[in-house]
């Protein structure tokens, strides 16, 4: 790994958790910094070593590498005002560090653009890429996804029908429509048309059989529950 590709992740929130963890995974450099000496405990009982330090200082933020090494920064606070604030301190330091931003709320996106984030993670308007890549490529996920998705507790997830299942014969039109499970359907994988993936939004009324893949979109404990329910 290149020592000139340092990390840096603001906020020891669940963000930076699902971040960090993917970032473990591959390998790179990187550290975890927060404000907040209570969540020491938490960080290593998760696996992480979590820097103190006050992001107000200047001095503090260069000797992390701000200026030298550290070519990615996530601001990844829960309140807009601190993300805000280490951006512009960042900044001031090194113009030509990337630093990306999760929205909390939309008014917040042009604020972070205005303190010169550059990139806005919007849950809403990523969630469209997130599909593509999943489609396109099933088993990449890549640090974005993991942003996004980690910090609203919603996930993708690919379900095959089998033969077992109570969807196994089901019509897309009659599972397309359905409030009570609180998830979204995004497509379908026919096994039938050699894996050709199929939107809802086409209006296809396509019969489920086993080996279909359902696309869905939703909270982890909603999914769980779906697949309980229909023995998938």
């Amino acid at each position: 790994m290149n020592p000139n590709n340092k990390i840096l992740l603001f906020g020891f929130t669940k963000s930076a958790i699902e971040i960090g963890k993917k970032l473990r995974e591959k390998g790179y450099d990187f550290s975890i910094i927060d404000n907040d000496a209570t969540l020491i405990p938490k960080a290593k009982r998760l696996g992480f070593s979590l820097k103190i330090l006050d992001y107000s200082d200047d001095e503090e933020l260069e000797n992390e590498g701000i200026g030298k090494n550290v070519k990615f920064i996530f601001t990844l606070f829960e309140e807009d005002a601190k993300n805000v604030f280490l951006i512009l301190s960042a900044k001031s330091i090194d113009e030509n560090v990337h630093i990306i931003s999760i929205t909390h709320t939309k008014d917040s996106i042009h604020k972070l653009e205005i303190a010169g984030a550059s990139t806005i993670l919007d849950p809403y308007q990523i969630s469209g890429k997130k599909i593509y890549k999943l489609i396109t490529q099933p088993e990449v996920i890549n640090i974005i996804d993991a942003t996004v998705f980690g910090y609203h507790d919603i996930n993708m997830e690919q379900i095959t029908i089998t033969k077992d299942s109570l969807l196994n014969g089901k019509m897309i039109n009659d599972i397309y429509q359905d409030e009570y499970h609180k998830i979204l359907l995004v497509g379908i994988h026919d096994k039938e048309l050699k894996k050709q993936f199929i939107f809802i939004t086409e209006g296809h009324n396509h019969k489920l059989d086993e080996g279909d893949v359902l696309v869905v979109i939703g909270q982890n404990e909603d999914i769980v529950k779906y697949k309980e329910e229909f023995k998938l």
